[in-house]
């Protein structure tokens, strides 16, 4: 959002802001100070200026003059100051002198002790004199004995307790058990020995009076006092009232609307997209609140100063209006502090900073770091001891106050259930990355706990390292099935012109008997490498799953019985015998015709190849628990030194020679191509018995299982 206000309507609004908050405020207060006044009309004896120098007259004057007048009845001698202090209250409360009326009286008799009714001082008289009769009291004791102030101690030389007297010219005068006699003078009193006790009722020289005081001004005025000069003032500015009132109302409008609009503009510039932080909103929060409260007090303070000396002042005189304009200005400058302050904290909260830019913040998240990086560099046994020592701490600090122990308790309960959930969490994610999901990654942000926040974040960059690792398996895996795809079929082309050129060379008349058995070689050597040169091709193409399984129902004994039946001839030549063990019942698979036959021949073709001679190969078609089995064991003609896992890798053989036909790849292709049609493919080796089996789910009812059999226990 860009700034669109300028920058003259700005300073409009905070001079509008600062001179209308601040003549606004003031004339708020002066309005609900003579709220009375503007709606009622109770006049000046109603008024709040009138009461107030009606109290000061009773507690600077009458109250001081009646103590005085007390201590003449009771006979006490006035000092000198005294007794120019009791002529100059006398004079000021003279009628001659006010309009303050007053009358004082014995509470207990009713005896009148002074009035300054110019005649009659009954109350009658002063009824029909002022406005309003006040009637307040005061209790006055003059007297010898302080009990207060005594005491008692032990005497260690005389070995007995003294009492200590405290007189009036505060000298201290100490008697015994034998002087007991005395000290009841002073209103002590012993009943045992050394056991002292004070009784006030027996202390006759303290003096004490409840004098009635009643008081108020004439009406009308009657004399030139501080009465009459505020009963012009308040003429005076009575009939203004409801002005100032309504320009209050009107002043403290236009400050609120400046307010809201320099609010809402707040942080931001002309031409500058996001916020702005000026000068005094990155001075940190609590310090700007210290600086702007000791400004603000010093403000105030000076304020309360020019305002006392307003009103000591005749409004007019040069003086009146120095003080007048010294208020004004101290007083604007206490709005700006506020407006200041009512803005910057406008701007943090839009820039979310209010608490982050402070002082206690700065300090709590620092000191939290080293004690982060303090606590992260101990072992997790100094770890796990140091926080059950802080738990043993804080169980001990919390038996001092037991209301406090259920509290703390809580709290450790939620910090162990909170690390318990988050471990949860951890352990979820960890089972999503090892059940083959490596791309899971666990959720790390908010307020994890740091051992378990790293440990998860190790887990997803392990999670993401095994997921690059599959993954670039997976590249190379397409990248060698692509490449020998591309070059079995870059082979093809010339293969099949050497075998089309060899088979013609066959069909010409060739008496040299040598070139004849060349090409006869050629004839062999080509045929073999059109055969290892498919055999690539369908090894690549079961090992990454691109093949077309097109599956039926087929009866496994009628093919195998095939398969042998054209592998019979080749394992005579070689010098083997074959050992068959049908079930008396056809057993029924579903599986691809193309893709089992294949599977059938090459693990035949295996034992052709590398079976001993002069030995017997045993073949058995079996059902196990709803799974067709066909298992074939032969003994190896060279010795088997590999484990049995190798042997279904590709272009791996049984001999190290290499010197035979095979190319390594017949039983990795057995072996995906069982897998592709939801069989199992084993290979068991003890010494130099090779035992090689098929496991495929049985269809006894035409319906074919796609999940993996079982493997039935090896028996060799």
């Amino acid at each position: 959002m860009k700034q669109r206000s300028i920058l003259p309507i700005r300073a409009l609004a905070l001079l509008l802001a600062l001179i209308m908050g601040t003549a606004g405020f003031c004339a708020t207060i002066f309005t609900l100070i003579n709220w009375d006044e503007i709606w009622t009309g109770a006049g000046f004896y109603n008024s709040s200026e009138y009461y107030r120098t009606l109290y000061d007259y009773y507690t600077d004057t009458v109250r001081e003059l009646s103590a005085l007048l007390q201590k003449q009845r009771w006979g006490e001698k006035l000092s000198y100051l005294e007794e120019q202090a009791l002529a100059v209250y006398q004079s000021a409360l003279s009628a001659e002198n006010t309009n303050f009326r007053v009358r004082l009286l014995d509470n207990n008799t009713g005896e009148l002790l002074y009035s300054n009714l110019p005649q009659d001082s009954s109350k009658e008289a002063l009824e029909n004199a002022v406005h309003e009769i006040n009637y307040t009291s005061r209790e006055l004791t003059s007297g010898t004995a302080i009990s207060d102030n005594d005491y008692t101690g032990w005497d260690e030389a005389g070995e007995r307790r003294l009492i200590y007297i405290y007189l009036p010219d505060w000298s201290v005068i100490s008697f015994g058990p034998e002087d007991a006699e005395q000290a009841a003078q002073y209103g002590w009193l012993i009943s045992g020995y050394d056991n002292w006790t004070y009784h006030q009722d027996l202390d006759s020289r303290v003096k004490s009076a409840v004098l009635a005081m009643e008081y108020g001004v004439t009406d009308p005025l009657q004399v030139e006092d501080v009465f009459q000069d505020m009963y012009r003032n308040y003429v005076q500015y009575a009939q203004y009232l409801p002005l100032i009132a309504l320009a209050a109302l009107v002043m403290d409008a236009i400050a609120i609307s400046s307010l809201i609009y320099l609010c809402a503009n707040a942080g931001r510039r002309k031409n500058q997209e996001g916020l702005y932080l000026g000068y005094i909103d990155r001075i940190p929060l609590d310090l700007l609140a210290v600086i702007l409260f000791f400004i603000a007090a010093a403000l105030i303070s000076a304020v309360d100063s020019i305002f006392y000396n307003l009103r000591s002042t005749v409004p007019g005189d040069a003086v009146f209006t120095e003080n007048l304009v010294g208020l004004a200005l101290f007083s604007l400058a206490i709005g700006g502090c506020t407006l200041a302050g009512i803005l910057t904290l406008v701007v943090r909260c839009k820039t979310r900073t209010l608490f982050t830019n402070t002082v206690i913040w700065r300090t709590c998240v620092q000191a939290g770091r080293i004690c982060r990086e303090l606590y992260g560099s101990w072992p997790l046994m100094w770890r796990a001891a140091a926080l059950f020592g802080l738990y043993l701490a804080g169980t001990l600090l919390t038996t001092l106050t037991i209301f406090l122990i259920p509290l703390y308790q809580g709290i450790v309960l939620y910090g162990i259930c909170r690390w318990c959930l988050q471990w949860k969490q951890v352990q979820d994610g960890l089972r999503h990355i090892v059940g083959g999901d490596p791309d899971y990654k666990i959720n790390t942000s908010g307020h994890m706990y740091r051992d378990l926040r790293e440990h998860a974040g190790q887990l997803n960059d392990l999670g993401g390292a095994i997921s690059s690792a599959v993954e670039e398996q997976l590249r190379s895996e397409r990248f060698k099935a692509e490449l020998i795809t591309n070059v079995s079929h870059d082979l093809k082309t010339p293969l099949t012109s050497i075998i089309n050129y060899v088979d013609l060379l066959k069909k010409q008349d060739i008496q040299d008997p040598a070139a004849a058995e060349y090409i006869a070689v050629l004839d062999r050597k080509s045929q073999r490498l059109k055969k290892l040169t498919e055999d690539l091709v369908e090894a690549s193409k079961a090992s990454t799953g691109n093949l077309t399984v097109n599956r039926e129902r087929l009866g496994m004994v009628q093919l195998v019985q095939q398969a042998v039946g054209e592998f019979e001839e080749k394992f005579t030549q070689s010098g083997l015998t074959l050992v068959a063990a049908f079930p008396p019942d056809e057993v029924y698979v579903r599986a691809d015709g193309r893709h089992l036959w294949r599977i059938i021949e090459n693990l035949l073709s295996n034992c052709h190849k590398y079976a001993l001679a002069g030995t017997r190969v045993y073949l058995d078609v079996m059902h196990w628990e709803g799974n067709v089995i066909l298992s074939i064991k032969n003994i190896s003609r060279q010795q088997l030194n590999i484990p049995a896992a190798q042997l279904v890798e590709r272009f791996v053989r049984g001999e190290e020679s290499r010197t035979t036909e095979g190319s390594g790849l017949g039983l990795s292709i057995a072996q995906n191509l069982t897998e592709l049609q939801g069989g199992a493919f084993r290979l068991d080796i003890d010494g130099d018995l090779f035992k090689a089996s098929v496991t495929l789910p049985e269809d006894s009812m035409g319906k074919g299982g796609d999940g993996l059999p079982t493997l039935p226990p090896l028996i060799l």
